[in-house]
Formats: structure tokens, C-alpha cells, sequence
């Protein structure tokens, strides 16, 4: 783990922290709809990994004797399903990518989340702040924290094991991953106020945020990957290159917005831009970037809600990824 990357301390605990782990069965006693569009998603699949050629392919690759025990191997669970630990019984797979993978274990915290009527107006906002708060402090990753959701989505989505690729041939990550058009895409699950039955589109001022910090979290993965390289072959070339294609995108975003760019986004274009750090073996020049980079997200979350951010519409996908489940 990168010392100051809060994707990789994500990561980490969603591979240590099995035994919080409950299941998503417990999340359809309130989540019914949701439910139903995780099971058209992607995700959902992968819970069939281990009968895929090319996973095969890669894990013979990686020294994993046989596609059954895909199921079993930290460097491919930890990603690609939901793993429980009970007791003293060995860890076992209870689904692909489900809701715990990307909203935290729920053990502690499920309990928290379920006080009080959440879909009622008597809900107050005190209520729910008082309840969101204690509940995110237990491990729940809430969908309106947008720095700790979409860190998440890029703990798995840029690869952070430089072996995996150079030698089992594993994509170095999601090509042309974009957050934007998978949340308005299959990862789309917005049935809170209609009490389920309705996936409502994600607001266009979250879209904005999200596209912002998504490009910015982009960059900062793609740094810590290219640091990480140890030698000059396809993992650290692919971070190179997206090193280089998300910094031209975030030019364009600045540029695009003109006076009305955050603080934070052009203090981020400024640390990107720095002359000879996207380079091979720069290690700690590209992880100090990327911790500043870190630092600056944080903070561009907590001062703007993407009202102010409209001159981006036209660079936000217009189409989303894979089909959006509607009841």
C-alpha cells in the first residue's frame, strides 16, 4: 500500500475487514430495487469469474493451479467478489462485486444505518446527519461522501499490482474508465425518494462534482502506479500513458471553465504540471504529487457541490455504460 493514498487504505481494509462482511441478502430486506439493479450489472457477474477463459488464462499465468481456485486467491477475491469470513472457518466467496464491495462491510454498521423510518418526511435533518454520521464512523461508505465512493470505484479499477500485468498479461486497468457513465450507466441504483420504484438520474451538479473529481482521482491513481513501476515494460508504460491522457483532460476542464474553476482543480493542474514528473522511477516526486493531489480533492468536495461548474456539460458522456434497470 501507497503510505497516504486513501484508495489503497480502501483496499486494504476491504481485504482485511471479511469477517464485517454480512451479505447482500440483508440489504434486500429495505433495498429491493437496488437489488434488482445490481443483478443486471456487471459486477454482479463477476461472481462467475472463475469460468472465463481469459481469467483462466492470466491466473495459470500468476501460478494459480487450476480457474476454481480464482475463488480463493487474495490477489484476485480482493477485487473481483465479496468475501465473508465467520468465525474461525476459512473465508469464503459469497458473491462477485456486491454491496459491501463498494459501501463497506456492514457488520458494525447496518444497525446504525436502519434507525428510524429513512424514507419518511418526519425523518429530520438532524436525524439523519446524527444517523449518517455515527453509521459512515462504523464503515459505511455513503453514496454522498463522493471522494470515499469514488475512491473506491478506483482501488479495483486502476490496477495497483505491477506483477499482475507484466507477467499474467492482467489489464493494467478498466480502459477508458470514467465514472460519470457508469454511475448514469448499469451502476445507476437511485430509488431513495421514490421508495423504490423509480431509478431517478443522478442530479447534473452531482454529475458535474463527479466527473470533476472522477478525472482528479484519475490522476492521482495513475501517478502512485507509475512510481510503483519497478521496470520498463506494459504496467508502467499504460500508467505513463494515462498519466499523460488524464493531465490533457484536466487542462481541458480548467480551460473549459475559465474564472469559474475551483481553487483546488487548478492548484491540482499546477501540481500535474509540474516539468519532468511524469517520468519513469521518479518515485517520490510522483507520490508527493499524488498526495497533494489527495489532499486537494478532499477539500474541492467539502467547497463545491457542481452548481458553479456548468461550463463542463458538454464534456459529461452523455450515455451512460451498459443498459440502466428501471422497474
Amino acid at each position: 500500500m501507497v503510505e497516504g493514498s486513501h484508495g489503497q487504505e480502501i483496499a486494504r481494509k476491504k481485504f482485511l475487514e471479511h469477517s464485517q462482511v454480512i451479505g447482500s441478502n440483508k440489504c434486500i430486506e429495505c433495498h429491493e430495487s437496488e437489488i434488482e439493479a445490481w443483478k443486471e450489472t456487471s459486477h454482479y457477474g463477476n461472481r462467475d469469474l472463475h469460468q472465463n477463459e481469459k481469467a483462466a488464462e492470466i491466473a495459470s499465468k500468476m501460478g494459480i493451479s487450476s480457474p476454481s481456485k480464482i475463488r480463493s486467491s487474495g490477489l484476485c477475491t480482493q477485487c473481483h467478489f465479496t468475501v465473508q469470513k465467520m468465525g474461525t472457518a476459512p473465508a469464503n466467496v459469497i458473491d462477485g462485486v456486491s454491496c459491501e464491495s463498494c459501501h463497506g462491510g456492514a457488520k458494525d454498521w447496518l444497525d446504525l444505518h436502519n434507525t428510524g423510518d429513512r424514507r419518511e418526511s418526519d425523518d429530520s435533518d438532524s436525524a439523519k446527519s446524527e444517523r449518517i454520521a455515527k453509521a459512515s464512523a462504523a464503515g459505511l461508505i455513503y453514496p454522498e461522501a463522493i471522494h470515499n465512493v469514488a475512491a473506491n470505484c478506483f482501488s479495483c479499477h486502476i490496477i495497483t499490482d505491477e506483477k499482475l500485468v507484466n507477467q499474467g498479461g492482467h489489464p493494467a486497468g478498466s480502459e477508458s474508465f470514467e465514472l460519470v457513465s457508469w454511475i448514469k450507466g448499469e451502476v445507476q441504483h437511485n430509488f431513495f425518494e421514490s421508495k423504490g420504484s423509480t431509478n431517478a438520474d443522478t442530479p447534473i451538479d452531482r454529475q458535474r462534482l463527479l466527473f470533476v473529481v472522477g478525472k482528479s482521482l484519475e490522476m492521482e491513481y495513475s501517478m502512485r502506479g507509475l512510481a510503483r513501476a519497478k521496470e520498463k515494460a506494459d504496467y508502467g508504460s499504460a500508467m505513463g500513458r494515462r498519466c499523460v491522457g488524464t493531465r490533457k483532460a484536466i487542462d481541458q476542464i480548467v480551460e473549459t471553465l475559465g474564472a469559474d474553476a475551483p481553487e483546488q482543480l487548478m492548484k491540482i493542474q499546477e501540481v500535474i504540471s509540474a516539468p519532468g514528473l511524469l517520468k519513469f522511477f521518479n518515485v517520490e516526486p510522483l507520490n508527493a504529487a499524488a498526495d497533494q493531489v489527495e489532499t486537494l480533492i478532499e477539500a474541492l468536495v467539502e467547497s463545491t457541490d457542481g452548481s458553479s461548474l456548468g461550463a463542463i456539460d458538454s464534456l459529461i458522456p452523455t450515455d451512460g455504460k451498459g443498459s440502466t434497470y428501471h422497474p
